[in-house]
């Protein structure tokens, strides 16, 4: 069903409902396409059942908001989605509170990487190597395909940072995805990735929103593109494209973490929301409409055949990927986010 559908279905339904707002909570997401089915599949219910008004808002995951809201003590957020690298910095920092104790009972239903003391996955993701399957009939099949430029020629569609980036040049040059960050964790793995990153350099063009990368690949711009899974299963699904992912390529996956904001003006509503969202069967109303997946194993029982295989961390996909390691980007982001803006200009 096409969003536009599931937004007349499920307001009209909202407004039989007639619960009476009782409490506000402002809940930051990540915009766009995000945003619209995280309203569908997971706020609007929660407001139907508790009478909570829900601010959806939006964010680019910066901590520095968090913390310069902290010290003027004027927090506006509640609770935000936020990257699991700065999860743990930010927890760390004391941004962010402990998880209420009925959520942190349930870590054992989660997947590696997407449990935190101070959160719990709102999604996760998968980086992944997407061309326009419209012109290619014979895609790229790894990501040493991806930087074969005789043999798909023209340009590539690149995310233009450290993260998400040096574990496909790693790919490329051989590494299995569970063995990346052994390779990264030494400065030889690094300078290896940034070698492999000097051979396809000069025919990418690079990108920082989705927008931008979806729109060169439309275009014709680039022959293919890494991109976040969900992006493209959005633009199949509701846009009428035709765009391929090599899932057997290999891919990470990330996790994007719910966590309540300390400080927070209507703390108590947040903790409500973490409480509800950890159900199952609320958990599901996300990857039902998205093809981002979930940190609790237990949804995936509630998902049908077509809505699972969508999903990087479902059974049938898992097996091509790994996740990101939080830990190691938490440690490592600033300089090598410095080394790759350097080596980038030059």
């Amino acid at each position: 069903m096409r969003l536009s559908r599931l937004l007349c279905t499920i307001a009209l339904a909202g407004a039989a409902s007639g619960a009476q707002a009782e409490g506000t909570v402002t809940i930051v997401g990540w915009g766009g396409s995000w945003n619209d089915v995280y309203k569908i599949g997971v706020t609007d219910p929660f407001t139907a059942q508790t009478g909570t008004a829900v601010t959806l808002d939006e964010w680019d995951g910066s901590l520095a908001k968090i913390r310069a809201m902290n010290e003027s003590g004027s927090v506006s957020y509640d609770v935000v989605s936020v990257e699991a690298p700065q999860l743990d910095i930010g927890c760390d920092e004391g941004l962010f509170e402990k998880l209420p104790e009925a959520v942190a009972a349930e870590a054992d239903n989660y997947l590696p990487g997407t449990f935190h003391p101070c959160g719990i996955a709102s999604d996760t993701w998968a980086t992944v190597l997407v061309y326009d399957a419209a012109k290619l009939a014979d895609g790229p099949k790894s990501w040493a395909d991806f930087w074969d430029v005789e043999k798909f020629p023209g340009k590539r569609g690149m995310l233009g940072q450290a993260m998400y980036t040096l574990e496909n040049a790693l790919l490329a040059d051989g590494v299995p995805p569970a063995e990346v960050y052994n390779v990264l964790r030494t400065p030889e793995g690094v300078d290896r990735a940034f070698a492999k990153l000097d051979e396809i350099k000069p025919n990418v063009v690079w990108w920082t929103s989705s927008s931008t990368a979806v729109q060169n690949l439309d275009a014709g711009e680039v022959v293919m593109t890494d991109m976040y899974n969900g992006r493209i299963t959005f633009e199949n699904e509701n846009n009428g494209k035709n765009y391929g992912i090599a899932w057997e390529a290999g891919f990470f996956y990330g996790t994007d973490m719910w966590a309540l904001v300390a400080n927070a003006p209507n703390a108590d509503a947040g903790r409500a929301f973490l409480e509800f969202f950890a159900l199952p069967e609320n958990q599901a109303g996300f990857p039902r409409l998205y093809g981002y997946g979930t940190g609790d194993k237990r949804v995936y029982d509630l998902l049908t055949p077509e809505q699972r295989d969508r999903l990087p961390t479902s059974p049938s996909r898992i097996g091509f990927g790994a996740p990101y390691d939080s830990a190691f980007w938490a440690e490592n982001q600033e300089s090598l986010e410095q080394r790759f803006k350097t080596w980038q200009s030059q």
